[in-house]
């Protein structure tokens, strides 16, 4: 995922603001994500280059009703304490007077599947083939990516986006929109061990929007206004460099 601070969720963002320092021991507080979907809405092109190396779309299990302009919606599964159970323990922290916003930890789990037959005379692989369902998390340096948790384990999308999430404390939710999920390298190297001929890294699959509900855990402190700055400056570098690499 293509994401920096400030503001960081589910592939935030292209540009970053540098804020002025923080007020020393500026208090935050930390919220849980409890509720919520993902729309999708599939890139026909893409569609078609799956079609081509072997991969027809079959079928789209929706767990939730989309939003006008999407297709598709995953559902966000709530928190789970057993640990057979999949369920969401997404948190972040939220300063709502400076609105920064720093993912804590992950991962947020989906409900829902999409399934693709398999032409076997061009891909070594078992058909139908299944993802089951989607789970969102970040890297150390705020890359987020979705895997499929259920039937490949694969690492499908790295999640890209333009923009800031747009938090209502009032609510209790918060809104993102402009999100793309591109292939993976993992799942484009996969596809090329199955016999595909062409890589589709970086290949957008789906355009998306999130919609979550969260509560409050705890209250905690922010680091002191050097650190933070820090955070924000090599996030903005790592940012920076990395749209000035993606292609046009």
């Amino acid at each position: 995922m293509h994401n920096h601070l400030p503001a960081i969720l589910l592939g935030l963002t292209s540009t970053v603001a540098i804020y002025s320092p923080l007020p020393a021991q500026a208090e935050a507080k930390v919220y849980q994500e409890v509720s919520g979907q993902e729309n999708l809405r599939f890139n026909l092109q893409a569609l078609s280059v799956l079609e081509s190396l072997g991969l027809s779309l079959s079928s789209v299990e929706s767990t939730a009703t989309p939003d006008p302009g999407y297709t598709y919606a995953f559902k966000l599964l709530p928190p789970s304490s057993n640990p057979a159970v999949r369920g969401t323990s997404f948190t972040f922290s939220y300063d709502d007077e400076t609105e920064v916003y720093i993912p804590l930890t992950p991962s947020e789990e989906f409900a829902g599947r999409i399934t693709f037959d398999v032409d076997k005379t061009k891909l070594a692989l078992n058909s139908p083939l299944e993802f089951g369902g989607l789970s969102i998390a970040f890297t150390p340096d705020f890359e987020f990516f979705a895997s499929d948790p259920v039937t490949t384990n694969l690492r499908l999308f790295d999640v890209e986006s333009s923009g800031n999430p747009s938090v209502n404390l009032d609510s209790q939710t918060w809104t993102l929109d402009t999100l793309k999920l591109n292939f993976s390298q993992e799942f484009s190297d996969f596809l090329i061990a199955a016999g595909a001929d062409e890589p589709i890294k970086g290949l957008t699959f789906a355009e998306a929007s999130g919609k979550r509900g969260f509560v409050e855990v705890r209250a905690t402190q922010v680091p002191e206004p050097s650190s933070a700055l820090a955070i924000l400056m090599f996030s903005a570098t790592i940012a920076v460099a990395k749209r000035h690499r993606r292609p046009a």
